[in-house]
C-alpha cells in the first residue's frame, strides 16, 4: 500500500509547536515540515484512500468521511490555539514531502502575504435570523391600517382582490426590509473587522432553528476587537428584539473564508 502525505494546515515557521494529536487515524502521528518559508502540519496516509480506484466511492461515504473530516478540523483548531494558521481543505494529499514542497514553493508569495494580512486576526461568523411569520404579520398589519378606509368602502369581491394585492406587496416589502437590515448589520460590523466574506444561507435543518436565516457572513476580526464585536451583537439584539430578529456571532475560527486559492493542491 503506497504511502502519501496528508496536509492539514500551514503556519509561519515555528519550531515550538506542540502537536500532541494524531493524524487522520490513531496509527499515524502528526509531524511538521519546514518548507517554502512556512511550517506544514502533516501525517502519512494511504494514497489509495484518496487517489485509488475505489477512492471516489469511499469519499462519497459519509460514515468514512465524517470522522476524518472532524479530525482534520480538530488538528487545525489545535494549531490555531498556538500560532497563526492557514487551513487547507480536507483531502489535500501529495505523493511525497518533496511533491508537497514543490507545490508550496510555487505559492511562496501568496502564503507570505496571507500571514502578513491575517496577523493577529481570526475569523468570526455572523448569522442573522428572522421570525418570518411575525415580521410578515407586522408589515401586513401596517399595510392594512394604511388601506383601512379604502377597504371599508369596497364590495366583498373587490375588497378580496385588494387584500391579495396587499399580501403580494407585503412579501416584496419583507424581502426589501430584510435586505436593508442585512446591509445595516454588515456596515455596523465593519468597525470591528478588516474584511468580510458572504456565506451561503443555510436550511433550517442545518441551523437547527425554527427562524429563517437571512444573513450569513464571515468576518476577519483583530483579536483586540473581539470584545467590541460581542458587545455590538448584544446591542443589536436588544434594539431589534421587537422586530423578531436575532443576531449570532461565533468564533474564533481559522480564517477559512480568507485563505488564498492554492490550486496546485490535489
Amino acid at each position: 500500500m503506497s504511502q502519501g502525505v496528508y496536509l492539514f494546515c500551514l503556519t509561519p515557521e515555528n519550531p515550538l509547536l506542540k502537536i500532541g494529536v494524531t493524524g487522520l487515524d490513531e496509527a499515524q502521528p502528526l509531524v511538521t515540515e519546514a518548507v517554502a518559508g512556512v511550517t506544514a502540519i502533516l501525517s502519512s496516509v494511504s494514497l489509495e484512500d484518496f487517489c485509488g480506484s475505489e477512492s471516489r466511492e469511499r469519499l462519497a461515504d459519509l460514515a468514512w468521511v465524517a470522522p476524518r473530516a472532524l479530525r482534520h478540523e480538530e488538528v487545525i483548531l489545535t494549531i490555531m490555539r498556538q500560532a497563526p494558521v492557514l487551513p487547507v481543505r480536507f483531502g489535500s494529499v501529495f505523493s511525497s514531502v518533496a511533491a508537497m514542497a514543490l507545490s508550496l514553493e510555487r505559492h511562496r508569495e501568496p502564503l507570505s502575504r496571507f500571514f502578513l494580512d491575517t496577523a493577529g486576526q481570526k475569523e468570526w461568523t455572523l448569522k442573522a435570523f428572522v421570525d418570518r411569520p411575525q415580521a410578515k404579520l407586522r408589515l401586513m398589519s401596517a399595510r392594512l391600517a394604511e388601506e383601512k378606509e379604502q377597504l371599508a368602502g369596497l364590495a366583498p369581491g373587490k375588497r378580496y382582490l385588494l387584500e391579495q394585492k396587499i399580501k403580494g406587496a407585503v412579501d416584496r416589502d419583507l424581502a426589501c426590509w430584510l435586505k436593508g437590515i442585512a446591509d445595516e448589520i454588515v456596515a455596523a460590523f465593519k468597525a470591528v473587522s478588516s474584511a468580510s466574506s458572504e456565506g451561503r444561507l443555510l436550511s433550517k435543518e442545518l441551523t437547527g432553528r425554527d427562524d429563517e436565516i437571512f444573513l450569513h457572513t464571515a468576518l476577519l476580526v483583530p483579536d483586540r476587537s473581539v470584545e467590541r464585536l460581542q458587545c455590538l451583537t448584544i446591542e443589536w439584539n436588544v434594539s431589534h428584539a421587537s422586530q423578531g430578529i436575532q443576531l449570532e456571532s461565533s468564533g474564533p475560527w481559522p480564517p477559512y473564508h480568507f485563505t488564498p486559492v492554492l490550486d496546485a493542491f490535489v
